[in-house]
C-alpha cells in the first residue's frame, strides 16, 4: 500500500511578510476613510441638532410673538437691580418645544441657575431640573466634560448642575458682555440701552432680549440665530459651557473671561483662546474695529469640525460657514437690521 498522507505546504516567511504588508497598506487606506465617514455622520447629527433648535425657536415665537431671551439676568421691567442675575439661557427657555416639558416645569425661575442667592443654594434648588443630558444640545464631535462634585455642606461650593452644551445664541457685533446700561439710570447712550439695564444687541439675542420676526430687517434667511460653541482642544477649564446657564466664568487662566450661552461674530470662526482677554474698547459699538478681536476665541463661535462651523439661520436653514469667510460678510450675517446685503456665493 502506498503512502496516503496528504502533503501540506505552509506560508514561507517571504509570503507571510508580503501578506502582512498588503494588509497594512489596506488598513492605512481604509482607516482615514472610516474616520472621515464617522466625522461626516457626526456633522450630519450636529446640523440636525441645530435644525431642531430652529424649529423650537419658531414654535416659541408662534406662542410668545418673540424669540426667547438669549439669557435672563436682572429684572428690567420694572427695573430692579437688587434681584440676582438668574442666568437662565435660551436653551432652557425652549425645553418644552424639544419635548422636555417635564424638565422645564421643574425649574424654579425665581432662583438662579447656579450659585448662591440671598443665602440659599440656588444651584442646589435647580440642580435636579437642570442636570439632564440633552442630546439635541450636544454636538457629537465636541469634547466631553465632567461636572464638579456637589458638597451640600460647603456654602462656597454650591451644588450647580453643569450639563454640557455645544451651541450659543448670536449676539451680533456689540460688546454686550462687558458693557451694561447701569442702574438706576443708564451709564451709556440710551439709543443702545433702550431704558433697560442690559445693553441691547445688534444681533438676534442678548441679555434679557430676544428679537421679534418683524425686527429682522435684513431678512431671516440672511441672519444667524445660533452657532456651534465647542470646547477648545486641551481646554484649561474643566467646565465652561452648559445649556443650563448663561452666566460667564472667570477662567483658571488669569485675566481670561469665559462667556457661555451667547457669543459674537467679531472673532473669526474657530479663533483660538486669547490669553489674556483683549482689552475693552472705547465703546460697545467699536469692538469690531480692533483687529485683535479677530483672535478673541472665547467670545466667538467654534467647532471641532475641520475648516468651519455649523450655524442656524433665521429661516430655519443650517449652513456650514468656513473659517475663511470674509469678516465683513460674517458680521453682516450676525446683525438683524443693519440693512447689509449678503452675496450668497460668499458663504
Amino acid at each position: 500500500m502506498g503512502d496516503t498522507r496528504l502533503s501540506r505546504r505552509g506560508f514561507s516567511l517571504i509570503e507571510l511578510l508580503v501578506t502582512l504588508t498588503i494588509i497594512g497598506i489596506l488598513v492605512a487606506f481604509l482607516l482615514p476613510a472610516i474616520q472621515s465617514s464617522r466625522e461626516m455622520a457626526r456633522m450630519v447629527r450636529c446640523a440636525n441638532n441645530l435644525k431642531q433648535i430652529g424649529v423650537a425657536l419658531h414654535d416659541y415665537h408662534a406662542v410668545h410673538y418673540t424669540f426667547p431671551p438669549g439669557a435672563i439676568t436682572w429684572q428690567e421691567s420694572p427695573r430692579d437691580c437688587t434681584t440676582p442675575r438668574r442666568g437662565h439661557s435660551l436653551f432652557t427657555m425652549i425645553l418644552p418645544e424639544i419635548g422636555q416639558a417635564n424638565a422645564y416645569n421643574a425649574i424654579n425661575f425665581a432662583f438662579a441657575s447656579i450659585g448662591m442667592q440671598e443665602g440659599q443654594d440656588a444651584g442646589a434648588i435647580n440642580s435636579t431640573a437642570l442636570s439632564g443630558r440633552i442630546a439635541t444640545f450636544i454636538c457629537p464631535s465636541d469634547f466631553g466634560q465632567q461636572g464638579r462634585p456637589c458638597d451640600p455642606g460647603n456654602p462656597a461650593l454650591p451644588c450647580n448642575a453643569y450639563t454640557q452644551g455645544s451651541y450659543a445664541a448670536m449676539a451680533g457685533t456689540y460688546d454686550i458682555f462687558r458693557w451694561w446700561c447701569g442702574c438706576p439710570k443708564p451709564a451709556i447712550d440710551n439709543v443702545v440701552c433702550f431704558g433697560g439695564i442690559e445693553l441691547r444687541p445688534d444681533g438676534s439675542f442678548g441679555n434679557n432680549f430676544g428679537a421679534r420676526i418683524p425686527e429682522f430687517k435684513d431678512g431671516l434667511s440672511d441672519t444667524l440665530l445660533v452657532g456651534e460653541f465647542a470646547r477648545f482642544r486641551d481646554d484649561p477649564d474643566r467646565i465652561f459651557n452648559e445649556w443650563t446657564s448663561a452666566i460667564y466664568y472667570r477662567s483658571v487662566e488669569p485675566g481670561v473671561t469665559r462667556p457661555q450661552g451667547l457669543a459674537t461674530a467679531v472673532p473669526r470662526i474657530n479663533a483660538p483662546l486669547s490669553i489674556p482677554d483683549v482689552p475693552q474698547g472705547p465703546s460697545p459699538m467699536s469692538w469690531e474695529n480692533d483687529p485683535r478681536n479677530r483672535d478673541f476665541g472665547q467670545f466667538g463661535f467654534r467647532s471641532r469640525h475641520a475648516g468651519g462651523a455649523h450655524f442656524l439661520f433665521g429661516d430655519g436653514s443650517v449652513k456650514f460657514l468656513k473659517e475663511s469667510i470674509s469678516s465683513k460678510v460674517y458680521e453682516a450675517l450676525s446683525t438683524r437690521a443693519d440693512h447689509d446685503i449678503v452675496d450668497a456665493g460668499s458663504l
